[in-house]
């Protein structure tokens, strides 16, 4: 396995605004965070509108199984969706005309929760697998790792709309204005997804090696087209690809025969089992009630406490991408998932305080309060690695239904939770923080045993970590398309820069 780091690029010696390739390439990635920003907006929305009286009076005061449905009918739709990403403006307007006389408010606002849930699911499908495949190799790893932290951007945007327009205006409006603010994302994502074009690998998987090789010179070489790293790039694809298609590594009766395949679909589902199965859906979904259990019930409180909690676990997603690129993403999750238990433990316990008590124990809801920021800043850390894990440990052949496996893992596991929450929380209360810890524990475990470390390696070598080297990524010469249609290239500078 060649050290591709040390490979010089056009990169390397440009200043950020003199690479017109990367500039491009930026563009297209900002069509993908500005659907995160998306994603996150409408994933926070709903549990900050539960403190608008008007949206609870519109919507016919929704609690235990039909707030859970409200929550989790996103999550049963994707369950539905197909490869294709739509985006449809009535998408984003359909729950706003909920609370109109005479119409059945809960139910049009369910209906439209549900139509969302379609393309959002569509979107996380496929820009997991565009964010790791069009990405300048130097970059990959911070980008994906960033990918997550516009779904908490996005979650910032919300908070503080719902704080502006909960907090301070009573009428419908005051849960209309946050829903319609949608529209523009999505516009914009209609109208810029048109430019993005396909990936390399894609591009190579379908014989159309030119197109490929032309895309790693614009985007990744700044127009040269006898950078270093874009030959090495292309040579290590066009071979990983060529092998995978030689083994049929693409068909599911492949990948279920080979072990390392299982050990990669199995990654992907612990991934999404630490998501949605350590607490954190309590309070993503159900921060009011959270408060509302330790006496903390004002509207404009706790939607502002919400707004400035945020902005913190943003900034410690932030800070996680940096980190990673040091520490690597088993150790995050190994030293993170500790400080897990221990919060929601302490949740319990404060909660608990609260509730026995024969007057208001103020102390037990600053505590609540201090807890809740302590264990979201914990597990924002670790997003970067749950999100973009699943799509870089799949090879090419095979990431599409990796990811596939994980998006339907994702969306059973996150409609049960936000479901079964509202419905758990309204029956037992602080007590059904006691049935996330043994199962944070569990995490714990398959992560120390299981989990494989990818930090420093390109998606292609990340292959032989699981399947061990193939020595035909350093044994075969492959040239640009148009020197291997000459017949007679000279493929010496590919080997004084390293790249044979």
């Amino acid at each position: 396995m060649s050290d591709w780091r040390a490979i010089s690029n056009a990169s390397d010696r440009l200043k950020w605004y003199q690479n017109k390739g990367q500039i491009k390439l930026n563009f297209f990635l900002s069509i993908i965070f500005v659907g995160m920003v998306l994603n996150g907006y409408d994933g926070s929305l709903v549990s900050g509108l539960q403190a608008s009286d008007s949206w609870q009076a519109d919507l016919g005061y929704p609690d235990g199984v039909r707030l859970g449905l409200l929550n989790a009918i996103g999550s049963i739709s994707g369950l539905f969706v197909g490869p294709i990403i739509t985006y449809i403006d009535e998408n984003f307007v359909i729950g706003c005309i909920a609370g109109v006389s005479g119409a059945n408010g809960y139910g049009l606002f369910v209906a439209g929760r549900a139509i969302i849930g379609l393309g959002l699911a569509s979107f996380l499908m496929t820009s997991l697998i565009v964010v790791q495949e069009i990405t300048h190799p130097r970059s990959r790893e911070a980008i994906a790792a960033s990918w997550d932290s516009y779904w908490i951007l996005g979650s910032v945007i919300a908070a503080w709309v719902n704080f502006g327009c909960v907090g301070f205006i009573t009428s419908s409006w005051s849960w209309r204005i946050p829903y319609i603010i949608q529209v523009p994302f999505a516009l914009y994502i209609l109208i810029a997804v048109q430019f993005v074009p396909e990936t390399p690998r894609f591009l190579l998987a379908k014989g159309r090696d030119a197109e490929a090789y032309a895309f790693l010179v614009e985007y990744h070489g700044n127009g040269d087209v006898d950078d270093p790293l874009v030959r090495f790039e292309f040579k290590e694809m066009k071979e990983a690809i060529r092998t995978e298609q030689a083994a049929k590594a693409e068909k599911w009766s492949t990948i279920l025969k080979k072990r390392s395949n299982l050990h990669r679909l199995g990654l992907a589902a612990l991934m999404v089992f630490l998501t949605n199965l350590s607490g954190s859906s309590i309070i993503y979904f159900y921060y009011t009630t959270v408060f509302d259990l330790v006496g903390i019930t004002d509207a404009t409180t706790q939607t502002g406490i919400q707004a400035g909690l945020s902005m913190f676990t943003w900034l410690c997603q932030i800070a996680a991408v940096y980190v990673g690129k040091y520490v690597g993403r088993r150790k995050i999750l190994l030293y993170i998932w500790p400080t897990l238990l221990l919060s929601l433990v302490g949740l319990c316990v404060s909660s608990g305080v609260f509730a026995n008590a024969s007057e208001n124990n103020n102390r037990a809801g600053v505590a609540t309060v201090a807890l809740v920021w302590i264990y979201l800043g914990f597990f924002n850390a670790s997003n970067p690695v749950l999100y973009s894990y699943p799509a870089e440990v799949q090879t090419f052949s095979m990431r599409s239904k990796g990811l596939l496996v994980w998006n339907t893992v994702s969306q059973l596991m996150s409609a049960y939770v936000t479901w079964v929450d509202a419905i758990a929380l309204d029956a037992i209360g602080y007590k059904y923080y006691i049935v996330y810890m043994p199962l944070v524990v569990i995490q714990w475990v398959l992560v120390y045993f299981y989990m494989v470390e990818t930090k420093g390696y390109t998606l292609e070598e990340i292959a032989t970590v699981f399947d061990g080297k193939n020595p035909s990524l350093t044994s075969v010469d492959i040239l640009p398309p148009g020197e291997q249609q000459g017949g007679e290239a000279d493929d010496s500078k590919s080997r004084e820069d390293g790249v044979e």
